[in-house]
């Protein structure tokens, strides 16, 4: 799990190399302002997002007392919120810092064995994510922009206080707990254009008229859909306590907890 905060400073040197290359550009090339009235691509723009999201998961691992594995485990569906900040590098590469709450999804788990028996383990899971991501745009100029991504971050995994049952019918109560884990994430999907016409540029244009530089084109709304692979990491409870809150078994565990999400939202250029 320590190989993250590497994989993000690997991203970060990317990012940064990307930007300088794209400044680049705009002082070379076969133009120069002395040859009158041209089109050429702008350096970068800023945009706003917000996206929701629905999300299923496979069953994960569970375990108790470090040894003891659970069958029949589930995490039921949820929806998620969230929104965030990016950056064009160019009119293919762009990336974003994003910001997800996924609302609260019950988890459980059949114990084959532990300190208590065999029985069931319920309790509510719910998460923030916060992940860099990085995309490529196919067809970048035109209304249908196919894009393919991937992101690197941080989840907190909270759990809420749920119940433990064993062979007797007697209940416990399983303590929630917040635990820290990285994330990561696999997307595709397309955007469409709902600006309409900007200039042929796809918002990314501008012109050399007069020895100006003119003013970038018309700021651009477009739809985001898309599916997201979602790794978050591992999820611990507190202790299993008993009628008089004595702990009578280690904190439940959720291992390699993976999400499928379902997005729709919308991108905003900001400048």
């Amino acid at each position: 799990m320590k190989i993250w905060p590497s994989a993000l400073f690997g991203i970060a040197l990317g990012l940064g190399a990307v930007a300088p290359a794209g400044a680049a550009d705009l002082g070379s090339g076969e133009w120069s302002m002395k040859d009158g009235p041209q089109s050429m691509p702008l350096q970068a723009r800023w945009y706003l997002r917000g996206d929701l999201g629905y999300a299923f998961h496979d069953d994960p691992d569970m375990i108790e007392d470090g040894v003891f594995t659970a069958s029949e485990t589930s995490i039921d569906d949820t929806w998620t919120i969230g929104g965030g900040i990016g950056l064009y590098f160019s009119s293919n590469l762009r990336g974003d810092v994003t910001v997800d709450y996924r609302n609260d999804a019950e988890v459980s788990g059949t114990l084959d064995d532990s300190v208590i028996g065999p029985g069931t383990r319920t309790f509510d899971l719910s998460s923030t994510v916060v992940l860099a991501n990085l995309y490529y745009d196919f067809n970048r100029n035109s209304g249908f922009t196919p894009y393919v991504g991937a992101g690197i971050g941080w989840t907190n995994n909270q759990t809420h206080d749920g119940v433990a049952t064993d062979p007797c019918g007697c209940t416990y109560t399983i303590a929630g707990a917040t635990e820290s884990d990285m994330a990561a994430a696999l997307m595709v999907g397309a955007s469409f254009d709902l600006s309409g016409d900007r200039g042929g540029h796809g918002g990314y244009g501008g012109s050399i008229k007069d020895g100006n530089i003119a003013t970038p084109a018309e700021r651009g709304l477009r739809l985001d859909v898309g599916y997201r692979f979602l790794y978050l990491g591992d999820a611990a409870t507190g202790e299993v306590l008993d009628a008089a809150a004595v702990p009578v078994a280690d904190d439940p565990v959720i291992e390699d907890i993976h999400a499928h999400e379902f997005r729709v939202g919308l991108r905003y250029d900001i400048w």
